[in-house]
């Protein structure tokens, strides 16, 4: 019997001036969980695209189930039984759990008017066979993100598909929910769909995974089994560098202090919070999810509002009440959530680089626009982001270039320090390594850096100092400049285990 559920062969593709792909042949089989992986603009989306229907290919041939196939469009992709999940959700908010589902192929009588107890009962008995348990009459916009994502698997497998396409499917979840996608997905595995999961995430791709394909810059880089592959390899495929050579060496921060933390409360959720930070240094936050770390630098920065404490900046002590008063101290921040509290959507490169600084351009109330674009082109060369022209919109740039684009925003304001979250989510291998080194290019200038990060390969590679918070308490401060720590020591400290031996006084 043939295991292969799907082929192409030599695919190409080119758009204006890029060609996206280059002769790309891969296959596969059914009931597995085959993994595509590369850096932003390799290709796994265009590639993904043409399967689902949404490009067609300049040259090549898709055979799926042994038939050469033609997909026009998305619809007929769908009805074929090849589904996809992209990153950006497509219910409709108002709409119910059932009523998403179902949506463009709702059953109806004779009359034309929908049949809402069969659609229940399918979306129901859908729900019981993936084990979700949610109320089907509930409301798409009184659902989590999570939440959300199960309607978005439940629909893409109401036409029983044969292939599931989840394209960066953890960016928004916690490790429990990851946990539950997973064994939906090994579920959906046991009944033979083949599931393509697109993911920046390598130790998702070596948890879920049974084979890899790399794509590098429109082209195949090879197929591996999992188990017979390691990380550093798999990295070396997709950007041509070990995965030692990611984190540029580290910096020497001066003894100067510049920020000192006293004893800083909020409720019942940070506890007396001390710490420094000094000139030309990266002071690493680490913890689990709820231990705060987020939530401090949000308090220090205004954002929300501290109970007690004391924020010493240079040696003075100084009130910051707000976000506003923080960059007028010479704080930056860049959240980790690029989209909502990050980059505005509707405006180009530009506009979202000098959002922040539009005053430095203006003359007699009127904004010099040549010294605006001179401002921004001299950061995107600086920085090498790559987009077709700064009046770009920013939502069409990779993951990578748009925080690029932020790292800009905060560059023109001139700050000493910056607090950076999640500084490479959803970023790929080559990006991170081109992030890192724009941050020790500002800590070797004399800047200071206070970066939070769930990774801890990144907080370990980058830090100077790595913070461990539990439970809104400080559990300990590693000092890296006197040997480099592990992530079994920093995981200790953030699940509470050397942090009871501490408060026990052994």
């Amino acid at each position: 019997m043939n295991d292969k559920i799907l082929e192409f062969q030599g695919i190409s593709k080119s758009f204006p001036g890029v060609k996206a792909l280059d002769n790309i042949s891969m296959e596969f089989r059914y009931g597995e969980v085959h993994a595509l992986v590369g850096e932003n603009g390799a290709g796994k989306s265009t590639l993904m695209k043409i399967l689902s229907g949404v490009y067609t290919p300049d040259s090549g041939k898709i055979i799926y189930q042994g038939r050469e196939t033609v997909l026009k469009n998305p619809h007929q992709a769908h009805l074929d039984g090849i589904s996809i999940i992209f990153q950006e959700f497509s219910l409709i908010n108002h709409m119910t759990v059932a009523e998403n589902v179902f949506l463009n192929r709702e059953p109806v009588n004779p009359l034309g008017f929908l049949k809402k107890k069969i659609v229940r009962e399918k979306v129901k008995a859908l729900a019981m066979r993936l084990e979700i348990d949610l109320d089907v009459d509930t409301r798409i916009s009184e659902l989590s993100v999570v939440e959300q994502q199960l309607v978005e698997i439940m629909k893409a497998l109401s036409v029983d598909a044969n292939i599931l396409i989840m394209d960066e499917p953890s960016a928004p979840l916690t490790d429990k929910e990851l946990k539950k996608l997973f064994e939906i997905i090994e579920s959906l595995k046991s009944e033979g769909v083949t599931v393509i999961y697109i993911s920046h995430m390598l130790e998702e791709v070596f948890e879920i995974a049974d084979r890899v394909t790399v794509i590098k810059d429109g082209q195949g880089m090879g197929t591996f089994q999992v188990a017979d592959i390691s990380k550093d390899i798999l990295v070396k495929h997709m950007v041509g560098r070990d995965i030692q050579d990611i984190y540029p060496p580290p910096g020497n921060p001066s003894e100067e202090i510049l920020l000192k933390i006293e004893g800083l409360t909020l409720g019942k959720e940070l506890k007396e919070i001390s710490f420094t930070l000094r000139k030309g240094e990266v002071l690493g936050f680490a913890g689990m999810v709820g231990s705060g770390r987020t939530l401090l630098v949000k308090a220090i920065l205004g954002i929300v509002r501290k109970d007690s404490g004391s924020i010493f900046l240079r040696g003075e002590e100084t009130e910051i009440p707000n976000i506003k008063t923080a960059i007028e101290k010479g704080f930056c921040y860049i959240p980790s959530d690029r989209k909502n509290e990050g980059i505005i959507s509707s405006m180009n490169i530009m506009e979202n680089t000098t959002i922040t600084s539009l005053s430095d351009y203006l003359k007699h109330g009127l904004i010099i626009h040549s010294e605006e674009r001179d401002a921004t082109l001299k950061q995107v060369e600086a920085l090498s982001t790559k987009t077709p022209s700064i009046y770009t919109k920013i939502e069409n740039l990779s993951g990578g270039n748009q925080q690029k684009v932020l790292l800009s925003r905060a560059l023109l304001t001139a700050p000493e320090i910056y607090v950076i979250v999640e500084p490479t989510r959803g970023i790929d291998v080559g990006a991170k390594h081109e992030i890192y080194k724009i941050i020790r290019e500002l800590t070797d200038k004399g800047n200071s850096v206070l970066m939070i990060s769930s990774e801890l390969p990144e907080v370990l590679g980058m830090s100077n100092r790595i913070m461990v918070l539990y439970r809104g308490e400080l559990a300990g401060i590693i000092d890296q400049n006197k040997g480099p720590s592990s992530e079994e020591e920093i995981l200790s400290m953030a699940v509470g285990h050397e942090y009871s031996l501490q408060k026990e006084g052994v």
